[in-house]
């Protein structure tokens, strides 16, 4: 069955539809709302398109970082290597500009399985 989970993620509502718990989408939601408000204080001048962009990257690392302590993928150093890359980058503002004429989305509907 299907649920459609209306949640609240650094100041927008999204309205959720997935195969999973909504409890469990809510806590999907509140982790990510967590992260893109603790990488927002460290960046000052970031929309909202930056900041999401740095929190997938977190997200990516944390994953990947799990993923070697289990000795599983042997491509992870270099994951985590072009990771660190991208964030450097988008930290120095040399792809910030990608982001400078984007919106943030107040609605919008996402497919979670």
């Amino acid at each position: 069955m299907e649920a459609r989970v209306k949640v609240n993620i650094y100041g927008n509502e999204y309205s959720i539809m997935g195969e999973a718990e909504p409890e469990y989408i809510l806590k999907l939601s509140e982790y990510i709302n967590n992260k893109m408000k603790e990488i927002g204080k460290t960046v000052a001048s970031g929309n909202t398109a930056q900041i999401a962009i740095l929190t997938a990257l977190n997200i990516a690392d944390e994953y990947f970082q799990m993923q070697e302590l289990k000795g599983e993928g042997d491509a992870t150093g270099e994951m985590e290597q072009k990771t660190k890359a991208l964030i450097s980058m988008l930290d120095e503002g040399l792809i910030g500009d990608i982001f400078a004429g984007t919106e943030a989305l107040h609605t919008a509907d996402l497919n979670i399985r």
